[in-house]
């Protein structure tokens, strides 16, 4: 079982958090242990050697993983393949599980190709959480459809008291929601091709696409439904942005009070970014890698931690080291192709949430003094979503945001030592980060 995030050690047997994409968690109360499922990812070189059948990660204390294999049993896999007289679907994507009354649940998503608007979620069932998970049936269907249409992918699943809903979609039509049976965990109606509504789309001219990936989470201490999403570029410019409603229906807005079906990308909370680092958390076999930030964080899924009674905020991010990078010269545009997983503490001020600088590593919220040093900052520009790295402000700008920010204790992984960080909202509403970095 491997320790934090090591960035430039690909050996999936001692840093599971490699490989990861589009990233799921849940806490099991049957084994007590926490799995997070995710995207088919296929990488020979670091060991992610299973083509196809949806990995799982279990851990013991949500900071230490180990890699566990593919959890569909073959007969699954090759009927979520099946697409008639079109090629066999390559992978299946972004699966979320729960535990619901003896059973566990999973909804992945089996598209026609990458980039392709027609898809179907599957439900598939088990009995114990690393499986084998057998299907039980389509929940939504968005085969024969046009791109105007919301795309059947990125399910996740959110209860209203004993009413079960799943909200999907990506880019395209937007982001949806429809109504499950509950007993079943299939479609209400039993009509796959049913498609709910729409909770989320982008503008008619959007100046960044968007938005997939969306998760919702109830907060009771807030009375808000919280719709998480992304908008930008997967390889890169990718972010995290948040709506919320009274109704898990919708409508849900920004905090300006504007829709996020076509009027708001939402909040952004998180984005590509870099802090200095004197000693980043990173194995040293290879010598051309070197310490850049992280590049796109995103499609991530919120989640209460009953045992610690704490929000987390689960989701991918890439290496930013420049070994990683590539070039696409048809669309011009870079993508980084090393990702990790990546849990983050959430909390909130004045009913929003802001997510922690630092991976989580079990810290506690005792007070840590402060010695020599200085704060470093980042703030999250709405709309321009290129890489943003750490500066130091003012004294009296310093003190604004230390004052109106959550202030807790994290360890810092770019200088691999336990420090204090900051996250909040500053007068204009953008999100930032603050961080005290040692001298």
């Amino acid at each position: 079982m491997n320790g934090i995030l090591r960035l430039n050690d690909y050996n999936i047997e001692h840093n599971a958090a490699l490989g990861a994409h589009d990233p799921s968690m849940m806490w099991d109360p049957v084994t007590r242990k926490y799995y997070s499922y995710g995207t088919d990812v296929y990488m020979p070189f670091c060991g992610l050697r299973d083509k196809i059948g949806i990995p799982v990660r279990s851990s013991e204390d949500l900071v230490h993983f180990r890699y566990e294999g593919t959890v569909l049993s073959e007969h699954a896999v090759r009927q979520g393949r099946d697409n008639g007289t079109y090629p066999q679907t390559i992978n299946f994507w972004a699966p979320y599980v729960e535990y619901v009354e003896g059973e566990y649940r999973m909804y992945y998503s089996a598209t026609r190709c990458f980039g392709s608007s027609e898809s179907r979620i599957w439900l598939a069932v088990a009995k114990h959480p690393l499986g084998p998970f057998e299907n039980r049936g389509v929940v939504a269907d968005t085969w024969g459809t046009d791109d105007t249409m919301p795309n059947a992918i990125d399910a996740h699943i959110i209860w209203e008291g004993k009413r079960c809903y799943m909200v999907y979609g990506s880019f395209f039509g937007g982001i949806y929601i429809k109504e499950l049976d509950a007993a079943t965990g299939l479609a209400l109606d039993g009509d796959e091709k049913n498609l709910g509504q729409c909770i989320s789309r982008k503008s008619p001219n959007p100046p960044i696409d968007g938005p997939e990936g969306a998760s919702v989470i109830y907060v009771p201490e807030y009375d808000f439904y919280y719709l998480f999403q992304s908008y930008g570029w997967l390889g890169d410019t990718y972010d995290i942005r948040v709506g919320r409603s009274r109704s898990v229906t919708g409508p849900y807005t920004d905090p300006k009070g504007r829709s996020l079906v076509e009027e708001s990308m939402g909040v952004k909370l998180a984005g590509s970014y870099q802090f200095s680092a004197a000693s980043p958390n990173a194995a040293d076999e290879n010598r051309e890698w070197a310490w850049a930030g992280f590049r796109g964080p995103g499609h991530g899924v919120p989640f209460y931690d009953p045992q610690r009674k704490a929000y987390f905020f689960v989701h991918h991010i890439r290496d930013g080291a420049k070994i990683h990078r590539r070039y696409d010269e048809k669309e011009q545009r870079d993508s980084y192709r090393i990702h990790y997983m990546m849990v983050r503490r959430m909390f909130f001020q004045k009913g929003w949430p802001v997510f922690s600088p630092e991976p989580y590593t079990g810290e506690s919220s005792e007070e840590l003094s402060i010695g020599r040093g200085c704060w470093e900052w980042i703030r999250f520009d709405d709309l321009d979503n290129t890489i943003k790295k750490a500066v130091h402000l003012s004294k009296q700008e310093e003190s604004d945001l230390l004052a109106s920010g959550t202030v807790h204790k994290c360890w810092d992984f770019e200088n691999a030592r336990p420090t204090r960080a900051v996250s909040g909202f500053d007068a204009s509403g953008l999100a930032y980060w603050g961080k005290y970095v040692y001298s």
